[in-house]
């Protein structure tokens, strides 16, 4: 092992160049500090992690809080979504009105989906896994979600609702958010993740119980 103390300090330096938030930064340093320690242990060597106890500096001063959209942006972004029938602008509605995850959505199977019953199913399919073990869930699908669900049938096939982000069996998310991003940056100022968010409070200002709104969003308790 070559690496040193001021490699290490070398690397936050470069990950802080790159633009990298102090979590970011904390995070990688904390990962390659665990395969240290794990190698350290196996190889039985008595060495000092060059990674342990890193000062980043003013860490956690960059946090922003995520933006939330307003009803009125979610109804003007969610009407033009279905008018429009654009593949990129119906993931809003369905997003907005299920507080699912994008991958979640853009990599759903057409037996995902139960419109008899007006369901959805999270679950984990060859073409992409899902975040946590409490992802899996059955979710409503009602007002807009549903409608952009039925206007996505139209660019389905027999096997994905979105296909146009499934190749070679994988389900490349990031290709949709960037494209769904652009819109929602530019009209909104915000992105699809702030949907998210935006659900959370929702469901949080009806009085909706913890333990429920983490069953909803498959967000870990």
């Amino acid at each position: 092992n070559t690496y040193s103390r001021e490699d290490a300090k070398l690397f936050v330096h470069h990950l802080h160049l790159k633009g990298n938030k102090t979590a970011t930064v904390r995070r990688r340093i904390n990962s390659l500090s665990a395969i240290f320690n794990y190698a350290y242990a196996e190889l039985d060597l008595d060495r000092r992690n060059p990674f342990t106890k890193l000062l980043i500096r003013n860490e956690g001063n960059d946090v922003s809080k995520r933006g939330t959209f307003t009803n009125e942006q979610l109804k003007l972004g969610y009407e033009e979504a279905v008018a429009s029938g654009s593949t990129v602008k119906l993931l809003m509605p369905i997003l907005g009105e299920t507080g699912c995850r994008l991958a979640e959505i853009v990599g759903m199977k057409m037996d995902d989906i139960d419109l008899v019953n007006d369901l959805i199913h999270i679950r984990p399919n060859s073409a992409r896994r899902l975040k946590t073990k409490s992802s899996q869930r059955t979710l409503p699908l009602v007002g807009y979600a549903k409608l952009a669900i039925e206007k996505a049938f139209s660019q389905s096939n027999d096997a994905y609702l979105f296909p146009r982000y499934i190749k070679d069996g994988k389900c490349y998310a990031t290709h949709a958010s960037n494209a769904l991003n652009k819109w929602l940056k530019r009209d909104f100022g915000l992105t699809a993740h702030c949907l998210r968010h935006t659900m959370r409070d929702r469901l949080r200002a009806t009085g909706c119980p913890l333990a429920l709104i983490d069953q909803i969003g498959g967000w870990s308790s």
